[in-house]
Parts: structure tokens; sequence; C-alpha cells
């Protein structure tokens, strides 16, 4: 963990603030509040993950399916001093710290506007991070709090709060970015009781004759039984219409 000092060097940059809104759609005239951290954070990272499944045939050379490409994540380590050793500019949080003389009370104010449930909408509120030319929207999906430093009466005067915010954007957004439903998407389907092959060929590509062609993509046998509960891959439409 770096000491307080080393975020001296962070102390003239304009600092990241943390802006709640209510509904995904982020509009600044339904802002609710906006946090300014106290401190700048040293580093941050971004994670991006695609999941990938392998298909439910028999042998093991069969290649990884692309399923889905999951919401990026960021992580942050900000840091709350009151001890006077570092200094974080004039901002409202770095007032009050210095005059609670700790920091739990304004990591309270902090997770009140980034992870408890509003009593309007009973949930997490919605985040806009914004740091310099840095925008990010989502929600907070995990903080772990960290005392390093203790004051006489026992309350703490440092400590250290890791975020991890997960991307949300509206449904809007989500279908042009992801199309994970389009048939021109490989995804996957779990059998219901009672479907039959056709069926899901005409639900998904909507014609009943590509039944024959997730057949063979499948290794099904007898294609007419099929067994609830079997994962099923539907390729590409334009690959498989070929």
């Amino acid at each position: 963990m770096p000491a307080g000092n080393t975020y001296q060097g962070l102390e003239g940059l304009a600092k990241m603030t943390i802006s709640a809104y209510p509904d995904e759609e982020y509009s600044d005239n339904k802002e609710i509040e906006t946090f300014e951290m106290m401190y700048n954070p040293n580093t941050y990272s971004q994670e991006y993950k695609n999941k990938y499944v392998k298909p439910n045939v028999q042998g093991n050379t069969s290649p990884l399916v692309f399923t889905h490409t999951e919401p990026e994540t960021v992580t942050f380590e900000y840091l709350f001093d009151a001890t006077g050793v570092s200094l974080s500019g004039s901002s409202n949080i770095a007032d009050q710290v210095v005059e609670d003389r700790r920091t739990d009370k304004v990591i309270r104010k902090f997770l009140g506007v980034t992870y408890n449930r509003s009593g309007d909408t009973h949930q997490p509120n919605f985040l806009k991070l914004r740091w310099g030319d840095f925008e990010f929207r989502g929600v907070l999906e995990s903080a772990t709090v960290t005392h390093s430093m203790f004051n006489l009466d026992g309350n703490p005067i440092r400590s250290t709060v890791k975020c991890t915010f997960r991307k949300h954007t509206s449904l809007e957004e989500q279908a042009v970015e992801e199309r994970r439903n389009s048939p021109d998407m490989t995804h996957f389907r779990i059998v219901k009781e009672g479907e039959t092959l056709p069926a899901i060929a005409n639900d998904i590509y909507g014609d009943p004759s590509f039944y024959l062609e997730l057949a063979r993509i499948n290794r099904l046998i007898n294609f007419r039984n099929l067994e609830a509960g079997r994962r099923l891959i539907l390729p590409p439409v334009k690959k498989t219409s070929s």
C-alpha cells in the first residue's frame, strides 16, 4: 500500500468525481449527488472477458465456442487520510476528514452514494465516474474497506477502499453493442420440456427446416426425442444456410 505522501504528486490534478443517478439513462437533470474523491488513485485496472464453453459432444477435440462478452469492469483503490501527513488540496471531502480527524464517517458517506440502496428505487444508484477524459458508467460491484492507522480513541485515521465497478448501459445501448439474441451470433439454448428441434429452429431462425443443420451441429442421433435440459449450440444462420 503506498504511503500517504505518495499521493502528494496528484494534489494539483482535478479530482475524480462519482455522480449518482436513479436509472440507467444517466441524465444530468436527474443527478442525485456527486462525490469528489479525497485523492486521485495512482493506478487503476480494467478487465475485459469473453466467455467460451466446450460443446456438449463426444470426444475432446471440439473447439471452444464463443457465447458472449461480459460487461467491462474497472477497479480503483481510493485513499482516505486524516493523519495530516499527505495533503489532499482543497475539497469538501478533505475538509470533512480534517475536521472529523477520522476516516470512517466520510467512507460511510461514500458508500451511501455508491453502495447503499436508494429509498426511492430500492436498489443501489447508477454511477458515472469522471476523471479528466475518463468516463465510466455502471454500478458498484464490490467495495473492500481496509483501515490501517488509528488514533488513541481507536478511530481509523488512514483507510483505503478498493472498488470494482461493472459497466452498465441502457437496454437500447446493450442491444446495439452486443446483439446477443440475434440469429447471426453463436449462442446457446437449454431445451425445455416438450420442445422440438423444428420448433426451436423456427423460433431462432424463422425457418423450421434448419432443424437438420442443428441436429448435425449438435450431433443428435434421435432429434425427435429431445432431452429437456440439454444445451444446444445455435450457430450463426449465415454459416448454416449455405
